[in-house]
């Protein structure tokens, strides 16, 4: 992987749906500006290891060439006056408390693969991606436009 030292300080960089087919992120999301890579850092990756960085952080990869897949993985901490602009959102409280009622609040797993949190799980998902292919006429993972970002 590679990235741009500091770029994580910057504004919002203005991005660009791809739909690549490649492409790990949701709408195949890359910024839209030219980047400097003469200014790149490269991060080498063991199988099984990984990055965490800010989500600001200008950072690619080549395509993964592997017979095992590519996992992306986001963890957002925020506060609870933070509110989901479009659609509903759910949350797990990590720390504080819960009084402005912007997210519906995940209940806690009692025991692995729970079948209640399975199938909310999976309404969960099929919501969220009313949000992220919103503009887009996508309204599920399931259609055939959205293979390749599961």
């Amino acid at each position: 992987m590679e990235v741009i030292p500091g770029s994580h300080k910057l504004d919002q960089i203005p991005h660009r749906d791809t739909f690549a087919e490649h492409n790990l992120l949701t709408r195949g999301q890359e910024i839209a500006v030219e980047v400097d890579q003469a200014k790149a850092v490269r991060l080498d990756l063991e199988p099984g290891e990984i990055s965490l960085h800010h989500v600001r952080l200008v950072h690619g990869s080549p395509p993964n060439t592997s017979d095992d897949r590519r996992i992306g993985f986001a963890i957002r901490y925020i506060p609870t006056h933070v509110r989901q602009l479009f659609g509903e959102d759910t949350a797990s409280l990590v720390r504080g408390e819960h009084c402005y009622g912007n997210f519906e609040l995940e209940p806690r797993p009692e025991q692995d693969m729970d079948p209640d949190m399975l199938a909310l799980h999976q309404a969960i998902t099929e919501r969220n991606a009313k949000i992220l292919y919103r503009g887009t006429g996508i309204e599920s993972y399931n259609d055939p436009r959205a293979v390749g970002r599961r």
